[in-house]
């Protein structure tokens, strides 16, 4: 593996695990609930970063179909989106992360050196510079998670356990 992509590795590793402690223990009717109407559910902000998630693996060049494209597709905002049963966000999150994170080790570092097709808010303009962001953007909303989790009386994410 390509030394510059070994952290980001390690941590898209760690949020594939964290994603699903913030679910544990998290009913359906729980994922949609929203503090505040200018807040997101928990079950919205999984599928945002579900949704990121596929799109990361798109931009290192795998070629999956998310199950729930379409119904992304048409929601415009947080009150559009009927989020799916957690069980099934479950099972694609395991499936899409074993995919992205087997494929990884495979990046050259000349293709990660190369230009991204996508602009982010970073200074790096690589396919580098991608990863990093999508990782810290899913960080980010893996801390909201366990945030909303606390708030709704469950117990604090765990940093271990699921795999």
């Amino acid at each position: 593996m390509d030394s510059s992509i070994v952290p980001l590795y390690e941590i898209l590793t760690l949020n594939t695990r964290l994603f699903l402690n913030c679910l544990e223990g998290v009913d359906d009717g729980t994922a949609r609930k929203r503090p505040t109407d200018d807040t997101n559910s928990i079950g919205f902000l999984a599928c945002h970063v579900l949704h990121a998630r596929y799109f990361l693996a798109g931009n290192i060049g795998l070629d999956l179909v998310n199950p729930f494209q379409e119904l992304f597709d048409a929601a415009h905002d947080v009150n559009d989106l009927e989020v799916p049963p957690l069980d099934e966000l479950r099972a694609v999150w395991s499936d899409v992360s074993a995919q992205l994170i087997g494929h990884l080790p495979a990046l050259t570092g000349e293709r990660l050196s190369g230009a991204s097709e996508v602009e982010f808010p970073v200074d790096d303009g690589t396919l580098l510079g991608c990863v990093a962001f999508l990782a810290e953007h899913e960080s980010f909303h893996i801390g909201q998670m366990a945030l909303l989790r606390k708030y709704f009386g469950l117990d604090g994410m765990a940093y271990t356990g699921r795999e």
